[in-house]
């Protein structure tokens, strides 16, 4: 329905297997008469005497789709050309959004000399295995919601919690510096505690006498290292390294935490540190100080910009 509530759209989803079930075959994609259309919008509307103007009418199939690749070059596949899915969760457009979210500081510090093409390539290897995930997840539940008799064998994968498909996808590429028995795929990112190739925890804290969120800490193109109440050595070492692309954040000294739990909800030890990607993606932590310290929080943005000699 437009601003003004002059137009909008009807849209009419039919039941039944038409492979088997007559009924089905004759369905209301087959009379698209304009009288047709015009009960349709009456009766969903439930005034029988409203004046309609049909303007056009076009016929949806459902379908779960994903490119082979995300990459070619210099070009790069995002949202519907990437994948298509049924509409079932409301997962369609989110994961276009991601992907761009994914791609679009990739694309700004390699056309600025900041990071190497080894960093477009993290793009496809984070973003396929989301948008396949995804797209399972969204036929799985237009089968068993909608189309029962397209129940597939071996099985349709597992319903996975709607939380966990929207935002709890796991990045494994270059781009992360993973842990041994991290999480992998999808997880309650309630539950993954900072993990790399995790989204960053949300949770309350105070800079300047405003609270904001650890979501809000960086300015959004750059790197920020999140270092535990007796880390500062890491944030001295960040600034050493004298970067626009990396900002350093202690706790207890940059921010003051609204609750406790903050350093447990990152995963580190009160001596730790976190890094943390432009698009709010976990890269790196270390759960206390070590011997190189500052050797390591170089090697790190190096590692993951695809900058390493």
């Amino acid at each position: 329905m437009n601003r003004a509530q002059t137009s909008g759209f009807l849209v009419i989803n039919t039941v039944g297997d038409p492979g088997v079930d007559p009924e089905a075959a004759a369905n209301a994609a087959a009379d698209i008469r304009e009288e047709t259309l015009v009960r349709h919008v009456r009766t969903g509307v439930g005034v029988p005497d409203l004046e309609v103007r049909i303007d056009g009418v076009s016929r949806w199939r459902a379908t779960a789709e994903v490119a082979s690749r995300l990459r070619a070059g210099r070009v790069f596949l995002a949202g519907d050309a990437a994948h298509v899915m049924p509409p079932n969760g409301g997962f369609g457009g989110n994961t276009g959004i991601h992907d761009a979210h994914n791609l679009a500081w990739k694309l700004a510090l390699c056309l600025s000399g900041a990071a190497g093409d080894g960093l477009l390539d993290s793009y496809e290897a984070e973003r396929l295995p989301v948008a396949r995930f995804t797209a399972e997840q969204a036929f799985a539940r237009y089968v068993t919601r909608s189309a029962p008799w397209l129940q597939v064998s071996p099985p349709l994968a597992p319903l996975a919690p709607d939380f966990d498909v929207e935002v709890g996808y796991v990045y494994q590429s270059s781009a992360v510096l993973a842990e041994p028995g991290g999480p992998v795929d999808h997880a309650d990112p309630r539950e993954t505690h900072g993990a790399p190739g995790t989204r960053l925890p949300h949770v309350w804290v105070e800079r300047g006498g405003r609270r904001l969120s650890t979501l809000d800490l960086g300015s959004g193109s750059s790197f920020v290292v999140l270092a535990g109440p007796q880390g500062a050595r890491w944030c001295d070492a960040a600034r050493a390294i004298a970067s626009p692309l990396v900002e350093a954040c202690a706790i207890g000294h940059d921010v003051t935490q609204v609750e406790d739990g903050l350093t447990t909800a990152l995963g580190i030890g009160e001596s730790g540190a976190t890094l943390v990607r432009p698009d709010g993606f976990v890269a790196w932590r270390s759960a206390g100080l070590t011997d190189q310290l500052r050797g390591d929080l170089r090697a790190a943005p190096d590692r993951v910009l695809g900058r390493e000699t």
